[in-house]
Parts: structure tokens; sequence; C-alpha cells
């Protein structure tokens, strides 16, 4: 049997945790083994490293109970349940008992439900839990987000999928890995309903299942898939396929799509095959690959995606070639294996996004009125929750010599719902101690560390500074901090210090640890697919390892022997202190131990447009294997300022600038250059320039009257001789917490411009009235409850507009009563693309 041997080769390479993991297997029943045999036999490496038999062994028995506990238990295929019931992992996500604690909530709850109404059932309750908050890259476990009651679409859809399989109903994450329109990208759920998969947004419960805010925004995508646990054999398209699992299109099941064939020769026309394809999409000032394939031996390889642009990548050693492909003209197309590192030149693009499509399910209006009707009463059962965190009053009366109480305060606050691990770990060192840097030990720590750490994880990361050592600036940077990358936060430096202390004698130093991590270390890049970290613990028990989780362990290694040392956020380049100085370490053979390096000064000379923002506007990548690695400088401090100057390894560069119109088409530039050893280079971020677009989307009425602030305004007396903001919301709903936080990223820009800007929901929708004062807008925003909805439908009569659910929707009105500008629906620099059309409007 397939399972078997595939168990038997992984139970060899995991033989460094073999107690930890396989012990008692023997005694389980054949069902339960078989199954446990399917886990271990796919499971990435982190979670082989990292986790013990015992928790897997829970999940199966669990995922049995559900099996025979719910009526469509015997319904579900066995296929169909070890790929989407049986399986643990979502993606990324920090592993825990969800599985157990949700099937006892919810278990007498959808037990005498259809299966469809439970599906429906479990997102509510998932909503009564948790809402969207945007938060960092690292996925917070199921029960983490659950105590904080936010997170991201990825946070909430890992919930949702955990909480529908902890009842034996057949679940997927799925992801439009970037959306074609707009930059950001977005996931959701697709659950399995008696021989049917349906979709629904991840605790956002509709009144039927196939509805989302996303369903129109989804019909512009490139690409939506999902990752499979396991060796998969159904109906979809495969992307991407290794021995442990499949990545599998789930896009014509949203869009229209076109099987598009790619051929890759070399400069005389020969075809190559094993050629790495990939498909990007221009997002974040990137072109990021949303899927990738290897050419056959006729040179070629295929992919359905939908009628946009894409930009095809083709590399093989060292050589590679690229082309805008417009899929709604052509479904055949070449690339030439035509470039190498070293030259340099510009050259730019129009990328042009696939048109939107309004087939939307309709539904009784009962059913969503009383959808609704919970919706807003599963908000205040969340609410009651907030009201039960650590008041400000309790707060004050923590006392710790090592922080002052404004620091306290800042610390305690982010916990949320872990108020109790952190004011624990703040006890345990309250006394003030020589060389016990506590405040910046805890500012370095992200949002999301205070709201998941065990207290005892950070005690065990507690260091003393030794002056005699190393410089301040060395030990805060390298030593001090618990978090190294993106890893979830664990105990390892008391264990690496005992155990690389036994493995490198008095031999303690950068090289040193770098030949027994080449020794002893099996670096795999496939292994690890859903890229979750492994622990340095983990890293050294199984004694294999991502390139990712290799450099953690170097870097926790390093702080365990009192080595100062860090991974660069930004350029993943290892730094190491020794001697007192800082200096690049790599793995890489082909390079030197400490790489040669250059200086690149960013400037930005146009004074008519606003100072560019890296991810918005801009990126750096630095070629790497025949193709471009895009720098996360996102949020970096080191790019806040032109001009920006960066010291960076010697070599080949990209810097990548685009601009979008509303309508999500965006001009694009690409310059490739050099970086010599020791060379200073200036370059110009160069934006191209939008022409301003004079639309029209009709006029409205300026003697039409609002409600505000307890009489009757005219829309004349609100536009005045400014022209007017006006934002249809719906505040419970993602894209509208987007256009929220873009509004605000303005702030000062909108407050200076001085006109109104108009915040405008129907009473279904209302949800911010109350605390509107306190969300952070402009000063000049206003807010106002739409009665039945009944201007908006006036403005979509008057000007013969059609419109089904896709909020938010966002016009300027002239001073005229014209609208000269509208966004509709999800889409990420709403509030940019409004100031630009204002300052246009002015000239």
């Amino acid at each position: 049997m397939q399972v078997h041997k595939d168990f038997l080769e992984r139970q060899t390479l995991a033989a460094g945790r073999a107690e930890a993991l396989f012990a008692g297997m023997d005694t389980l029943p054949l069902r339960e083994r078989e199954a446990l045999e399917f886990l271990y036999a796919y499971m990435p490496l982190s979670d082989l490293a990292d986790y013990e038999g015992a928790f897997f062994r829970k999940q199966v028995e669990y995922a049995f109970k559900a099996k025979e506990t719910f009526a469509w238990g015997d319904s579900v295929p066995e296929t169909v349940f070890r790929h989407f019931v049986l399986v643990y992992r979502v993606n990324n996500e920090n592993l825990d008992t969800a599985r157990i604690f949700i099937f006892n909530e919810l278990k007498d709850r959808v037990k005498n439900m259809s299966m469809y109404d439970a599906a429906l059932e479990v997102n509510h309750w998932c909503h009564e839990k948790v809402c969207y908050r945007a938060s960092d890259v690292r996925t917070s476990a199921p029960l983490a987000t659950i105590k904080s009651t936010f997170g991201r679409c990825g946070e909430e859809s890992t919930l949702t999928v955990t909480a529908l399989r902890a009842v034996g109903i057949p679940a997927r994450q799925c992801y439009t890995p970037r959306w074609a329109h707009t930059d950001d990208n977005h996931a959701w759920v697709e659950v399995w309903v008696q021989g049917k998969w349906y979709f629904m947004g991840a605790c956002e419960p509709d009144a039927e299942l196939n509805m989302g805010w996303f369903a129109i925004p989804s019909t512009r995508t490139m690409m939506v898939h999902t990752n499979i646990f396991g060796k998969y054999d159904g109906p979809e398209e495969v992307n991407w396929q290794t021995p442990l699992f499949s990545r599998v299109n789930l896009l014509p099941n949203y869009a229209d799509t076109r099987k598009i064939t790619i051929t890759v020769t070399d400069t005389t026309g020969q075809k190559v095959s094993d050629a790495e394809v990939k498909y990007k999409l221009y997002n974040y000032a990137e072109y990021y690959p949303v899927a990738q394939g290897k050419s056959n031996s006729e040179g070629q390889v295929s992919l359905t995606t939908g009628y946009g642009d894409l930009l095809i990548w083709a590399c093989k050693e060292g050589r590679y070639g690229y082309q805008k492909m417009d899929v709604r003209k052509d479904s055949v197309f070449t690339i030439v294996l035509n470039h190498s590192a070293g030259c340099s030149y510009a050259e730019t693009f129009e990328i042009v996004p696939p048109v939107e499509k309004h087939n939307l399910k309709t539904v009784n209006k009962s059913k969503i009125t009383e959808n609704n009707r919970r919706l807003a009463y599963e908000d205040s059962l969340r609410t009651a929750y907030l009201g039960t965190f650590i008041s400000d009053e309790d707060i004050a009366k923590i006392k710790n010599e090592n922080l002052i109480p404004e620091q306290i305060y800042a610390f305690v606050k982010k916990s949320e719902g872990n108020y109790a691990e952190i004011i624990t770990f703040l006890n345990q060192n309250s006394v003030k101690k020589e060389g016990l840097y506590l405040n910046e030990f805890l500012d370095v720590l992200s949002d999301k560390d205070f709201r998941d750490a065990e207290a005892a994880v950070l005690q065990q990361h507690i260091t003393f500074f030794n002056s005699e050592r190393y410089p301040m600036e060395a030990y805060v940077k390298g030593i001090l901090p618990a978090r190294i990358s993106n890893e979830g936060l664990r105990s390892w430096r008391a264990f690496l210090a005992e155990k690389m202390h036994v493995e490198l004698g008095t031999t303690t130093n950068s090289n040193a640890l770098k030949e027994w991590i080449n020794s002893h270390i099996t670096v795999d890049n496939e292994a690890n697919y859903f890229n979750c970290p492994l622990s340095p613990r983990g890293v050294y028990e199984l004694r294999m390892a991502d390139k990712h989780s290799r450099d953690i362990f170097f870097v926790a290694a390093c702080r365990a022997l009192d080595i100062p040392a860090y991974l660069d956020p930004a350029t993943n380049q290892l730094f190491v202190c020794e001697s007192n100085t800082w200096n690049i370490f790599t793995f890489d053979s082909a390079r030197q131990n400490i790489p040669e390096t250059g200086i690149l000064t960013l400037i930005f000379n146009d004074a008519m447009q606003r100072k560019p923002e890296y991810c918005t506007h801009y990126t750096l990548a630095k070629f790497e294997n025949g193709d471009f690695v895009t720098f996360d400088y996102e949020n970096d401090l080191r790019v806040t300022q032109f001009p920006i100057t960066l010291q960076l390894e010697a070599g080949y560069y990209m810097l990548s600038t685009g601009m979008r119109y509303s309508d999500g088409v965006t001009l694009s530039r690409l310059e490739f250059f050099n970086i010599d050893p020791n060379q200073n280079i200036t370059k110009n971020v160069i934006l191209r320039k939008l022409d301003p677009r004079n639309q029209s989307y009709g006029a409205i009425d300026l003697n039409y009257a609002l409600w505000i602030d307890n009489s009757y305004l005219k829309i004349s007396e609100l536009v005045k001789e400014k022209a007017m903001i006006v934002c249809f919301i719906e505040p419970s709903r993602e894209p509208t917490k987007h256009l929220f936080k873009d509004i605000k990223a303005l702030k000062h820009e909108f407050e200076q411009w001085g006109g109104t800007i108009l915040f405008v929901a129907s009473e279904d929708k209302a949800t911010i009235n109350s605390n509107f004062a306190s969300w952070g807008f402009p000063r000049n925003a206003l807010y106002v409850e739409d009665k039945k909805g009944a201007w908006f439908a006036n403005i979509l009569t008057s000007t013969d507009q059609y419109f089904r659910d896709n909020y938010p929707v966002v016009y300027i009105v002239s001073s005229t009563g014209e609208l000269i500008f509208k966004s509709e629906g999800y889409r990420i620099g709403t509030g940019e693309l409004i100031y630009r059309s204002l300052k246009n409007y002015s000239k």
C-alpha cells in the first residue's frame, strides 16, 4: 500500500524524534493506525519537528468521533474524509487543540441539522468569536485567534476550516494569492455538502452558501487555489504537485477561464525542457507568481487562468526570458531564454485585469433580514467578551521596577485576551536586576506575540547584558530578542546552549557552527510545503529543515552560544557580530563567507507627486537562480525618508514601480541594474504619470436633504465649493475596513484639503454610529444613517448605475453635483486614488 510505504520512509527520516512521534502506534486499532500513518506520511517538516505523537493521535480520535456523531458522517467518501476532515493543518498556523474544543462546543448545536444548515451554523459560531482585523504574516493558532476576537482573512479561514472539520464537514481554505485589480490577496472557505463544493466567507456568515462580499471581486482574479495534504487524485487541475501535497486550481469555480500554453525555447529556437515557468501578476509593486510549473520534454507547460494580463517568466540555469501575455487575445505563447544577469536597461508595461462580472446569487429578503439580525447579535456577544479584558484601572495596579507605568500599560493593552500570560511574565520580572532590559525585550515583540505568547516561553528567553562580551547595540539587536523571523515563539535558548556547547566543544564561533550545520542538517525546500518555520529545537532534533528554518536555527544557535546574530527581515540576509563588527554571513558555498557589498541610494525628484511608499509604489529585488526575489522593506524604518541609502550585497537588481487607476489598470516600470563591490550607485524612483480620466458617472440632486447631527442638511450645504467624498459602506465587512484604513492613513492630507467626507450606511448595516468619533478619521468626516438606503437608491436610479451589494462604493461629488470619481468593491489604496483625483479636480 502506497501510504504505508510513504509512512515508512518518513519514519526513517524522523528517526531523531521516533520516541516522541511514533511510540504506541502499534497498540492502536487498525482504522486509527492507518489514519495516523496517512498523516505522518505526508505532513510537512514543521509538524514532524515540533509536535508530539499524542497530539496527532487526538486529532485522529476526534476526526472519527465527528464522523460517528453526526448524521452526515457516513455520506462523506473516504478520500474526501482523509484530505478534508482528518487533516489537522489548514495552512501555516501554529497548531493547537481547537478541533477538540470546537467539537465539544458545537456537537449539540448542529447535531440535528442538515449538513447544509450545519455548515452555515458553524460559520455563525465562528463569527460570534472572531471578526476581521489586519495583522502580520505569522498565522496564529485558531484558539489564539478566538482569544483575541479577530484575525486577518488567512486566520479567519483557518479557524473556519478547523471548525467545519471538527464537526466532520469537509472543508478547505481557498486563496487568490494576489488580486488582479488591486493590491493584496484574500482567503475564504469551500465546504463540501452532499457531493458538491460551496464557498463561504470565513467568520462572515451569509444567509446561504455560495455568498460573500468577494463573489464579485473573485470574477476578476487570475488564480484561486488550495493546498491539499497528501497524494490527491481529484477532478481539479493540478498547478503544482510534490510527493507530499498538491496545489489545485479552483479558478473555474469563480471566474471565466482560458487554458494557456507556454513554450520555452533558447535563442536558437530549440525547445527547453524542465524550465521553471512562473505566471506573474502585478501586485504590491512587484510581479508576484500566482502559479508556476515546469516545461515538459516539448518545452511546454499549461495553466487555466482568467482573462487578464500576466507577465510570463521562464528561467533555467541562470538564463531567463519574460513577456507580457494578454490572455484575452492569446492562448499560446513562446518565451525565449534571451536574458542573463548583468544587462542594464528599463522597460514599461500596461497591465489590465479581467472585467468584473455580477452573477450574484439571489436570496429571499426575509433570509437576509434574519441573517443581519443574527450578525448584530453575534457582534454583541463578541463585544461582551471584549468587556472581560483587563481594565485600565487594574493595569494601573501592576508594579514593575524595570518598567514605567506607561510601558506597563502599553504592553498589557497589546495582549488583549492574553493579558493573564503577559501579567504573569511581568510579575516574574518585577524586581530590578542588573543587566535586565525588560522594556527593550518586550518592545521588539510583535503585537501578535503579546496576544498568543506564553509566560513560560518568554521567561526562558530572558538574558542579561554583559558589557565585557559585546556592545549594547549588538546585545539588543543580536542576543536579547526572543523572535528571529516569522516563527512561532518557542523555548530553545537553554536547550541549544547545552547541546551546541557539547557539539562544538571549545570552538564556539560562527564558522564552526556553519560547518556543524552543513554536516548535520539536511536542507529540503519542498518537504516543508506549508512554509511554517520549524522551531530551532525542532531543527536540531529532526536534523532537517527548509532554508529559512535553517537560517533561523543558525541565529538561535548563535544567540544560545552568546554570539550576536540576526536575520534581516527585509533581505533575509544573515548578520553576525564578532570582534564587535557586524558582517553579512552566508551558507552559499559559491559566495564568500563575508560577501562584498555596495551602496544603493534611492532618490525621488517629482515634487508634483506624493512621496512613494515601499510595496505601494515601488519594490527592490535581487537576482537569485534565474528570477528576482523581492526584498520585504514594508514598514521598515530604512525606507521611510528619501534619499534612501541601503548597503546591499553586490549583484544584479531590479527596481519595480507602478501606479494604478481606479479600474485596476496599472502602469508599470522595471529597471534592471548592477551593484558592484564597493560601488555607490544612485537610482531615481520613477513613477509613471496617470493621466486624469475626465469621467462622469452622472449627477445627483444637490437639494436632497440628509438628517445629520439632529438637523436636515442639503447636499449643496455639504459640498460647498470644495467637492465632497461620499462613501457608502458596510462597516462590518473586510472591504469597508480596508477603506477605513486607507482614509485614516491620509488623515493629515484630507484635513488639509478640508472638504466634507461622508460615510453613509443603511440602518441594517449601521454598526459604527455610537463610536464614530473614536475611529480616528479626519476631523472633516461625518457619519450618516441612510434610512432604508433611500439616498443611495436615489443616486443609483438617477444616474442609471447597476449595483449588487459590492460595498464600499465611493464617489467624489463636484460642486455642481456631478459624480467625477467612482470606486466600487474591494480595493486597496482607495484613499490615495481619492486624494489624487481631488488634486486633479482642484487644478
